[in-house]
């Protein structure tokens, strides 16, 4: 029975891995060069904010690794060894668009920008284009006056084209600048918009809308600057991250896009760059796992995927099947050793529980693995699976003991926050392993804290906060939810996982009716499920029905609050199309609700987060409903 059970859960865990990621045709996917990318060759470990920068060896592997897969590169600075790109590039076939990164400090614009000067003079066969600035207008660092300064400047002393790139949206707002370039380079990533555009979105005449939005922009920017060659200076998709809207990122979506944008330049004639060639895992600390993820190739330099080739989605999902059925065969195993007299029943429903959430666990951490862009991300991985996993075990050893009559008494059960608290606090620390009820309610806690402060920090924007260490050393505090990611599966085990064990034991037959068992299988007192005995707990009668349930209203208004705000901000957008309406932001701008329920990953946290707060609601419904939250045993004497 045990192999036959593990046989039917293994068949049900490949399906999980195999759907999800079987190949994808991509239509229009060729193996063609693409006509320039972004190149920043900073490896892990590397990064300009630290000041730890790539050898120029290592820019040359670079270099040779882009041979036959683009026709040129584009560079953002000129110091940190980036010399090497314009002086090796030709070796393999290369051209150089070649920039120089500007900020607020005068001192380093002018080095960056008599650097430029110099590397466009000395490698003319390359170097065929210069690019003064990168997104300084967006940044708010420079104004178009002192841009402007710059741009003369390079353009007095190059025989190479001049341009200046930004965000499609500030060439528009400072039309003058156009007068000071040969070309206008634009930005356009439909990821990053004001109203995100996803893959999937089409219009009324079943054209992609992703692609008509490029067109008008193109257009758009035409139209404004007649007779101005027009150049995408930066396109792409992530393939790793949060959604925005129904942008979803991912490795498919990052190929289809990449497929959609040729076909549609070299239907247009577009001249563009794509971002960019490799992942930069330094870049996650700025705007999370979504801005580390925008490469070609992988950090480490290996193919995301093979130009016209099918495209998966998780190439490792066979490791991660092997390793979550060999988990869940040992459970098993250990089960029907452990538990000799276990039924064929019993047997195959613990083979499905353990196969679910042990598939769940290793899902939630290998994508918090694959995303240790940085030590303290490796720090949280570690916390959140050994958080995960000892609430697994609880859970497991819960549905074991239930399944074979040796749950504990459930007199002894904290039938509410403020009992499990306290037995939590007189129990000696070595027996809470032996208390699989008390452990799982302790660690049901924890999950919910942590699920609040995620809600919250992914809803919220807040960047005034400042922690200052010393008069050199200082922290800034800034919450961006734009940059955070949806940690879903961190939370299906205490939700999803958790609550399909709870209703299942609503299923045995009894004699008490169902809909009381019900309830009480769902309160935080039965964390694990109703197993059949009637049970008690102590409760003065002098207090009040709500006054014992307080951290339970708490805990659940936080949960459904937060949640709703959720899905709330991830539908709202913010405009600056000088409309009619919406609520007005600091900035001008109007924040409108366009996009509701469109963020798929936000409404699953938000609903995970509202299964989390059913145990308490449960609890809350119980001692409203009686003064008890569960009755008295029939004889006291025989119990006290």
């Amino acid at each position: 029975m045990a192999l036959i059970a593990f046989a039917i859960v293994t068949g049900l865990n490949l399906l999980w891995w195999w759907l999800p990621n079987r190949p994808v045709e991509i239509a229009g996917w060729t193996s063609a060069p693409l006509e320039s990318v972004s190149f920043a060759p900073y490896w892990p470990g590397q990064s300009p904010i630290s000041k730890s920068y790539p050898t120029p060896d290592q820019i040359e592997q670079d270099l040779k690794r882009l041979q036959g897969k683009v026709r040129a590169v584009r560079t953002y600075s000129t110091g940190e060894n980036l010399e090497t790109v314009p002086q090796r590039a030709g070796k393999y076939g290369l051209k150089v668009w070649e920039g120089a990164w500007l900020n607020d400090n005068d001192k380093e614009n002018l080095e960056q920008v008599n650097l430029l000067i110099d590397h466009a003079n000395r490698y003319p066969d390359t170097v065929e284009r210069v690019i003064v600035g990168n997104e300084v207008l967006l940044r708010q660092e420079l104004t178009a006056n002192q841009l402007r300064a710059y741009l003369r400047m390079v353009k007095q002393r190059v025989r190479q084209p001049v341009t200046y790139a930004d965000v499609w949206e500030f060439w528009l707002r400072n039309p003058s600048l156009a007068d000071e370039v040969d070309f206008i380079t634009i930005h356009m990533l439909p990821y990053w918009e004001d109203e995100p555009i996803g893959m999937d979105r089409r219009e009324p005449d079943g054209q992609l809308s992703i692609e008509k939005h490029i067109l008008d922009i193109y257009h758009r920017v035409q139209a404004r600057f007649p007779g101005k060659p027009i150049v995408i200076g930066e396109t792409g998709w992530p393939s790793d991250g949060r959604m925005r809207s129904d942008a979803r990122p991912g490795r498919v979506e990052q190929a289809r896009f990449f497929s959609m944008f040729r076909s549609l330049a070299e239907r247009e004639h577009f001249d563009y760059n794509i971002v960019e060639a490799f992942d930069q895992y330094w870049k996650a600390r700025l705007e999370g796992t979504v801005g580390a993820r925008w490469g070609l190739l992988n950090a480490y330099r290996g193919d995301k995927f093979e130009l016209g080739k099918p495209v998966v989605s998780e190439p490792h999902w066979r490791s991660l099947f092997i390793v979550s059925t060999l988990m869940s065969g040992l459970l098993v195993l250990g089960f029907v050793s452990w538990r000799r007299r276990a039924e064929g029943r019993q047997i195959a429903i613990f083979a499905f529980f353990s196969q679910l959430i042990l598939t769940c666990y290793v899902q939630s951490v290998w994508i918090d693995y694959s995303r240790d862009f940085y030590v303290e991300k490796m720090l949280g991985t570690v916390f959140w699976a050994l958080l995960l996993g000892a609430f697994s075990y609880a859970v497991l050893r819960g549905i074991a003991d239930s399944l074979t009559g040796q749950m504990a008494d459930p007199s002894l059960y904290g039938a509410r926050v403020r009992e499990a608290w306290r037995a939590w606090r007189e129990l000696p620390r070595f027996q809470i392993l032996k208390r699989a009820d008390l452990m799982a309610q302790i660690l049901y806690l924890a999950l919910t804290v942590l699920c609040i402060f995620y809600l919250i920090v992914i809803s919220i924007d807040w960047y005034d906060g400042i922690i200052r260490l010393s008069e050199t050393w200082w922290r800034q505090i800034a919450i961006d939810g734009r940059y955070r990611d949806f940690p879903m599966w961190s939370f299906v085990i205490p939700s999803i996982c958790l609550m399909a064990w709870k209703l299942m034991t609503v299923l045995r037959a009894e004699a008490t009716r169902r809909p009381e068992r019900l309830w009480r299988a769902l309160s935080f007192g039965r964390l694990l499920g109703y197993d059949g005995s009637r049970g008690h707990v102590r409760m003065n009668r002098r207090l009040s029905r709500v006054r014992p349930v307080l951290p339970e209203i708490f805990l659940a208004g936080l949960l459904i609050f937060w949640a709703a705000v959720l899905v709330v901000t991830e539908g709202a957008i913010k405009l600056y199309d000088g409309g009619a309406g919406g609520f007005i932001a600091a900035d001008g701008g109007r924040w409108v609700i366009r996009t509701l329920f469109w963020n798929t990953q936000s409404d699953w946290l938000a609903g995970l987060a509202v299964l989390m707060a059913i145990p308490y609601l449960a609890t809350i419904y119980l001692s409203v409903r009686e003064p008890l939250a569960e009755p008295p045993p029939d004889s006291y004497t025989s119990k006290w």
